[in-house]
């Protein structure tokens, strides 16, 4: 399981994309753990794009744990809900 800070700005987009990269390579399926997270950027929602779009290819997913109003609200106004399956 990824747990992801609670600020998820550009700043922090290279360590998570390695967090992410290993994770792929431990597990079919990635859990990321959106509990904290308080303020998200755009950067960091194209991660999380990238990182659905390859698992998609394996026919895999990313399964969240928690909720973030944050990230929600972000994913939606930019009409991402359905794309990373995060609804709630």
């Amino acid at each position: 399981m990824i747990k992801l800070p609670s600020e998820l700005a550009v700043s922090h987009v290279e360590e998570l994309h390695k967090q992410l990269i290993h994770e792929l390579h431990e597990v079919r399926d990635v859990t990321v753990d959106i509990s904290d997270v308080i303020r998200v950027d755009t950067a960091s929602i194209q991660l999380l794009c990238a990182l659905q779009k390859q698992l998609l290819v394996s026919e895999h997913r990313i399964a969240w744990h928690g909720k973030s109003e944050a990230l929600a609200q972000a994913v939606k106004e930019l009409g991402l809900s359905e794309f990373l399956n995060l609804q709630f």
